[in-house]
C-alpha cells in the first residue's frame, strides 16, 4: 500500500474521529484534550482578527475575530485547492468546519454571556453584535444554525477526503489497487 494511500486513510480516521468529537461537544466549550487545544489555536486567529479587521469600525473589528478565526483556515484551504491537492485542502476545510462551530458556542452564548473572556471587562463580541443587530435573544438559534453550517462543512470535508482516498485506491486502469487477484504481466516474446 502506498504512502498517499496510508496518510489519506490516517487523515479519514482522524477527520472522522475529531467529527465524532465536535458533535458529541456540541455548543459546549471543550474542557480538555484536542478539542480544547484547537480551539488556543483558533483563539490566536480570532484575537488577531480584532486588530485586523478593527481599523474598518466598531462594528467589524468586533465581528472581525470570528471572521478572521474563519477566514485563515479558509485561505489556506483555498491555496491547497489552487495547488490541486485535494487532500491537504480537504483537510483544511475540516478546519474551517471545526473553527465554524467553535464560533457557534460564542454566538449562541450571546444572550447569556456565561462564557468566560480572557480578561475582566472585556466585551463579549457576540453579545454585542446580535444587541447591535437587535437579535441577541435569538442567539441560541443562531448558534445552532451556525453550528450545523460548520458541521456541514466538516462532513463535506470527510466526504471530499474519503472521494480522494477512493480515487488512490484505484489504478490508472480503473481497477482496485488493494485486489487480491493477480493482473497478468505483459511479458516480450522472443
Amino acid at each position: 500500500m502506498s504512502g498517499a494511500v496510508l496518510g489519506r486513510a490516517a487523515g479519514l480516521l482522524a477527520l472522522l474521529v475529531l467529527g465524532a468529537m465536535v458533535l458529541a461537544r456540541g455548543l459546549t466549550p471543550a474542557e480538555g484534550g484536542v478539542l480544547a487545544f484547537l480551539h488556543l489555536v483558533n483563539l490566536v486567529f480570532h484575537e488577531a482578527g480584532h486588530v485586523i479587521f478593527g481599523v474598518f469600525g466598531r462594528f467589524l473589528g468586533i465581528l472581525g475575530g470570528s471572521l478572521n478565526q474563519v477566514l485563515i483556515p479558509s485561505i489556506c484551504a483555498g491555496y491547497f485547492v489552487w495547488h490541486r491537492q485535494p487532500a491537504a485542502a480537504a483537510v483544511m476545510l475540516f478546519w474551517v468546519g471545526e473553527s465554524v462551530t467553535d464560533v457557534a458556542i460564542y454566538v449562541a452564548d450571546g444572550r447569556d454571556m456565561a462564557l468566560p473572556l480572557l480578561a475582566e471587562g472585556l466585551i463579549h463580541d457576540w453579545n454585542w453584535i446580535l444587541s447591535e443587530l437587535s437579535l441577541r435573544d435569538q442567539a441560541r438559534p443562531i448558534g445552532v444554525a451556525v453550528f450545523g453550517i460548520g458541521v456541514a462543512l466538516m462532513a463535506a470535508s470527510i466526504v471530499w477526503l474519503g472521494a480522494d482516498l477512493a480515487r488512490h485506491l484505484r489504478g490508472p486502469d480503473g481497477t482496485p489497487v488493494l485486489s487480491s487477484a493477480r493482473r497478468p504481466v505483459d511479458r516480450k516474446v522472443p
